[in-house]
């Protein structure tokens, strides 16, 4: 519904009548591509919504021509774009480098706390097919995060007596534990595979290797 302006700022009314009072409103509407009126269409390049069209080693449909980052429909990340371009000139220069699995891409959003994932979600694994395990480890049961009086978890989404398929992790800082967490995920780990590592004490990174004692029924410093 519209957010009516008062004297001290906003207020906005849910599908299910909730309130929420604020003093200014962000509204989000997304971003694409500025590609019109430059000749892509002209040139024969395959376009949908402003986005370019390219394969899994970022080929257009014109021979010879390449298009990376924001311009394509892939995750609209930094990283995600200097992936890509590399990829590409490794592709011109004829050394056939490996498609990026977009999948094992870490995401953060860099708020406080922090949101940060690599791998699958719940639904999307189950889409695939697996026969899925969950565990969420609390970051209340963590060291560390009582010293950054920071709240949040680890969740880890799994194959049944399988491979690691996504973490999840919300907190102050989890971001940095994503080095990690896509290693886990890009090479195929179990959850014991994880477990046997020891991890530093006071350290967010000891809620990945709980998390994942946890989740090999190994669990240590449990919470909740």
């Amino acid at each position: 519904m519209p957010a009516p302006k008062s004297a001290s700022g906003v207020e906005v009314t849910l599908e299910d009548g909730k309130k929420f009072s604020a003093e200014v409103l962000l509204v989000a509407v997304g971003r694409g591509p500025v590609s019109a009126n430059i000749g892509f269409e002209e040139q024969g390049i395959t376009m949908d919504r402003g986005y370019v069209i390219v394969d899994n080693k970022c080929r257009t449909s014109v021979p010879g021509v390449w298009a990376v980052g924001d311009l394509i429909p892939t995750l609209q990340l930094a990283h995600v774009g200097f992936a890509e371009g590399i990829m590409a000139a490794e592709e011109i220069a004829g050394l056939n480098p490996r498609a990026i699995n977009y999948d094992g891409i870490p995401r953060v959003t860099y708020s406080e706390p922090e949101v940060a994932s690599v791998g699958l979600s719940t639904a999307q694994a189950k889409a695939k097919g697996h026969d899925v395990v969950e565990l969420n480890y609390d970051l209340a049961g963590n060291g560390k995060a009582q010293i950054l009086k920071t709240a949040g978890s680890v969740k880890l989404v799994a194959a049944k007596n399988g491979p690691v398929l996504g973490i999840h992790m919300v907190g102050a800082r989890v971001g940095e534990l994503l080095a990690e967490a896509q290693l886990i995920f890009n090479w195929e780990a179990e959850a014991a595979d994880v477990a046997q590592f020891i991890h530093a004490h006071p350290t967010l990174s000891e809620a990945m290797g709980e998390a994942h004692l946890a989740l090999a029924g190994k669990p240590l410093h449990a919470h909740g």
